[in-house]
Parts: C-alpha cells; sequence; structure tokens
C-alpha cells in the first residue's frame, strides 16, 4: 500500500490516493524522519529494544513505515544519541552501506532532567 501511495516526503508514504494530484510539490518545511527521530528518543528515553519492537510498539496510528524507523535508527546512531549492537562497522553489507535489521539491539540515552 506504501508503494501506491500518491505521494511521500522523505520515504514515509501518504497512503492516500488524490486523483487530482498533477505532480506539483508540496512544500513542506519539517522532515519526517528527523520528527520520527524525536518522537523515538522521547518514546523510548533509557530503554533498550531491538528495532522490530521499537517498530512494532510505535508505528501504529503514524504513516512510518519499517524502512523510516530503520533510517531514522541509522540517523539517531550517527549522532551518538543511541548506542547499537552490533555496531555500524559490523553491519555493512556489500556496498558499504549500514543496514539496520529487525534484531539490531538499540539503546537510548536517558531522558536529561
Amino acid at each position: 500500500m506504501a508503494k501506491a501511495s500518491s505521494s511521500d516526503m522523505e520515504g514515509v508514504p501518504s497512503f492516500e490516493f488524490n486523483p487530482k494530484n498533477d505532480g506539483q510539490v508540496e512544500i513542506q518545511l519539517s522532515s519526517p524522519i528527523a520528527d520520527l527521530e524525536n518522537m523515538l528518543t522521547e518514546s523510548f528515553a533509557g530503554q533498550t529494544k531491538k528495532m522490530d519492537e521499537i517498530y512494532q510498539e510505535h508505528n501504529v496510528g503514524t504513516l512510518y513505515i519499517s524502512k523510516n524507523y530503520k533510517e531514522a535508527l541509522r540517523r539517531l546512531e550517527q549522532k551518538k544519541l543511541i548506542s547499537v549492537d552490533p555496531p555500524a562497522d559490523k553491519r555493512q553489507n556489500r556496498d558499504g552501506k549500514v543496514t539496520f535489521g529487525d534484531n539490531v539491539l538499540v539503546t537510548f540515552a536517558s531522558r536529561s532532567t
């Protein structure tokens, strides 16, 4: 269903069909993946979970798909806002791209008060 969406922003599908969409692009100032990063660091602060657990617990009621969660977590790892087991250098594919499997363990920093 995500592939059939009329539009997406940064790979986040709209899950809607708009037959009047004439190819015009909507300008959005926010980044859906950056928004997801913020939601995840708030929702899972101080917790350790597998990527798939994070997705299953958080995606209900959102437009985000598993691929979006993996991208948000990759970005958080690059920013050193989460720790990941195994680390990025152990999760590269043949092309050198860092992968993020469903069983990768993610630890979120505790909230600072």
